[in-house]
C-alpha cells in the first residue's frame, strides 16, 4: 500500500488534503481546521443506488435548483456515448426543474462533443476534479448561489470533494445498473463507501 494510501485508510487528513488540495494553507482556508478530511469526503446524500434512484422532490424541498452531473459512469457507460432509456426518462423530469450541466475529468473532445450532443446539456471537460475551477464556471452561467447546487457522481475523491470545495451540495451515487465492472473496482467502492462513513 502506498503512502498516500495509508494515510486515507488510518486518516492522517492533513497528509493526504495536502496531496489532494493542493497546499496545506488552501485546505485550512476552504475547510474549517477541525474537520476530518473523512468529513469533507462525506457526501450530502448518500443514494443506495444510480442516478435515476435520486429524489428529486427532495431536492427541490431542499432548495437545491441546480445541478452537476459527472459524465462516465453517472449518466452513461464510459466511453459509450449511449443514454439508456431509464436515464433518459429521469433527465427528462430533472430538466422541468432544474438547471442542469456536466462537469467530467474526461480530456477527449470528440466524446465531449458527443456527449453534449446525445444529453443536450452543457458538458465541460478538463475539469480537473476535485479542482473547483470549472464547477466556479458552471455556477456563474447557472446565476445560482453555491448552496442552491448539488454535485451529482460516482467519487468521493473527485465529485464529492470537488463539490465541497466548491461550496456545493454533493451528492454521491454508484454507477449505472446497467454498467459492468471488474470485481477489483466493485470492492474498491464498497471500501469508498465504508470509509467515508466512519
Amino acid at each position: 500500500m502506498t503512502k498516500m494510501n495509508l494515510s486515507f485508510y488510518t486518516g492522517r487528513r492533513l497528509e493526504v488534503a495536502f496531496k489532494i488540495v493542493g497546499n496545506v494553507e488552501e485546505f485550512k482556508k476552504v475547510h474549517k481546521p477541525h474537520l476530518s478530511f473523512m468529513v469533507i469526503l462525506r457526501p450530502t446524500y448518500l443514494i443506495n443506488g444510480d442516478v435515476t434512484d435520486i429524489d428529486l422532490e427532495r431536492l427541490r424541498a431542499d432548495g437545491i435548483a441546480g445541478l452537476i452531473f459527472d459524465l462516465d459512469s453517472t449518466l452513461i457507460a464510459p466511453r459509450s456515448g449511449v443514454l439508456s432509456d431509464e436515464v433518459a426518462a429521469w433527465l427528462k423530469f430533472a430538466r422541468l426543474h432544474f438547471k442542469i450541466a456536466i462537469v467530467s475529468n474526461n480530456k477527449k473532445e470528440p466524446y465531449l462533443k458527443k456527449a453534449q450532443e446525445v444529453l443536450e446539456m452543457p458538458v465541460i471537460g478538463y475539469a480537473a476534479k476535485p479542482s473547483r475551477q470549472a464547477f466556479f464556471k458552471v455556477l456563474k452561467e447557472f446565476g445560482l448561489e453555491a448552496s442552491q447546487i448539488a454535485v451529482i457522481g460516482d467519487r468521493p475523491l473527485t465529485d464529492v470533494l470537488g463539490g465541497h470545495r466548491a461550496g456545493m451540495k454533493t451528492v454521491l451515487v454508484w454507477p449505472l445498473k446497467t454498467q459492468v465492472e471488474p470485481r477489483w473496482i466493485k470492492m474498491f467502492r464498497r471500501l469508498e463507501r465504508c470509509v467515508i462513513r466512519s
